[in-house]
């Protein structure tokens, strides 16, 4: 986390950019929204010395340094909180302009970081799977369900197990079983223990989370990453989603025929039950 890369490196920092480093540490919740020259005069530096310091933190300028500081900032807020600091922001266009906006700018970033050999690397793990079980809580739980819909389409044995019975489910699974845990900030704890639980009983555990430094990328064997963005009180998956789409698409595409079978089987099924309209 930057604030504690900042907090341990602050000894080393040359004495004008301590001074900077110093105050955000003291004064976090407004240090992240002032300018550059705002941060200079308060630390009683200057705006260059403000701008050295993010060079020196790793950033290519100050803008990305209080973007990143910002994020994680965010990213801890109660939803109480998230909610408070969304009231006092100033809007402007409509609502659904704003949301999407948001949305839009995460994604651009994670675009330029995007690699799609972890994708096929979920995809291949999923389809060369006896049993997949996929753990998500609380608002996560509805992307868990969304892929279970979808991968259950070409696979037979995909769950969605509630914490409290994925031990019931993982003592008669398929040794070559794959457990995938889905979360995002603020993590849920019960999902990481349930990566950690199926790591120990010796299954293939994977992550669906917003960073590669989040406790159930660091617990799970792979991860792919799609950060999410917090609409005041709301836990948004749309990116989630996104990447979920990229999954089930590159799963079928692996399965090749076989997915084309079971397609074709299904929509005389639907077709027979009359399904749709």
């Amino acid at each position: 986390m930057m604030w504690d890369v900042m907090k341990k490196r602050l000894d080393e920092l040359p004495r004008a950019q301590k001074k900077v480093a110093r105050y955000m540490l003291d004064n976090p919740s407004e240090s992240i929204f002032m300018t550059s020259q705002q941060l200079g005069e308060r630390s009683k530096t200057s705006e260059a010395t403000v701008i050295r310091l993010a060079f020196t933190l790793g950033f290519r300028g100050f803008p990305e340094f209080k973007e990143a500081l910002q994020v994680e900032a965010k990213d801890q807020l109660s939803t109480f909180g998230r909610l408070k600091k969304h009231r006092l922001r100033v809007h402007q266009g409509n609502l659904l302009a704003d949301v999407i906006g948001a949305e839009m700018e995460k994604a651009a970033s994670m675009l330029e970081q995007t690699d799609d050999s972890e994708i096929r690397e979920l995809a291949s793990r999923i389809c060369a799977s006896q049993g997949v079980y996929i753990v998500g809580l609380r608002s996560a739980r509805s992307l868990a369900i969304y892929l279970q819909y979808y991968l259950s389409w070409f696979l037979p044995n995909v769950y969605t197990p509630e914490r409290d019975y994925l031990e019931s489910y993982l003592v008669s699974a398929p040794r070559d079983s794959l457990v995938i845990g889905v979360s995002f900030p603020r993590y849920t704890r019960a999902t990481l223990e349930c990566i950690r639980m199926a790591s120990r009983m010796g299954f293939r555990t994977a992550a669906i989370t917003d960073c590669k430094s989040s406790p159930l990328a660091e617990a799970a064997e792979m991860s792919v990453i799609a950060p999410n963005v917090h609409v005041a009180h709301i836990d948004s998956l749309m990116i989630p989603l996104a990447m979920a789409n990229a999954i089930l698409v590159e799963v079928a595409d692996q399965l090749g025929p076989k997915a084309l079978k079971r397609l074709d089987e299904l929509e005389h099924i639907w077709a027979d039950a009359d399904v749709y309209c």
